[in-house]
């Protein structure tokens, strides 16, 4: 059942698991945290249309995953897709893998820049005992594995509203 959550609302409870490795193509960049959703909205612009060139086509669901996230500052970002086996980087773009592991995540739609459905899985995970596979450097908080999913086919769905998004945290 939804669960109200500011604008948005969760669609599955927060949970613990293991997830396997996915692979995946996209780009790595440092971008300041006021232009994310405009730099994902290009990146997978790019990775789709480069991909195309090559005679590839797209096998898996959108991402972004946050390397390192100092808040309201900068994010090291990767942003791409998933793919069935590792493509062929170069010319700016990165073949990388979500590495396999035991993750905390949850569901949510509604458009919120993911802050309320993130910090309801923090919430969550702390109150539980988990701890995130993190640590901190110069450039802020540093993750083993943090990122964002697309469940929504968002080419075929305008209304970003109704995007689901399902957020992973790696834990120790």
């Amino acid at each position: 059942m939804a669960k109200p959550l500011g604008l948005s609302v969760i669609v599955e409870a927060p949970k613990f698991g293991h997830l396997d490795a996915r692979h995946t193509i996209g780009v790595r960049k440092r971008i300041p945290s006021k232009t994310l959703g405009s730099t994902i909205s290009k990146i997978l612009q790019q990775t789709r249309a480069s991909l195309a060139a090559q005679g590839l086509a797209v096998s898996g669901p959108p991402f972004f995953r946050f390397h390192c996230i100092n808040m309201g500052v900068e994010f090291d970002l990767e942003a791409g897709y998933i793919t069935d086996h590792p493509l062929p980087a170069g010319d700016g773009f990165t073949s990388s893998e979500l590495p396999a592991g035991n993750y905390v995540s949850l569901k949510y739609a509604g458009k919120n820049r993911g802050y309320q459905g993130n910090k309801a899985l923090i919430e969550w995970a702390r109150g539980n005992g988990y701890e995130f596979d993190r640590w901190d450097t110069e450039l802020g908080d540093t993750f083993a594995c943090r990122y964002e999913v697309y469940l929504t086919d968002i080419e075929s769905e305008p209304d970003s509203k109704k995007w689901v998004k399902e957020v992973a945290i790696k834990t120790r």
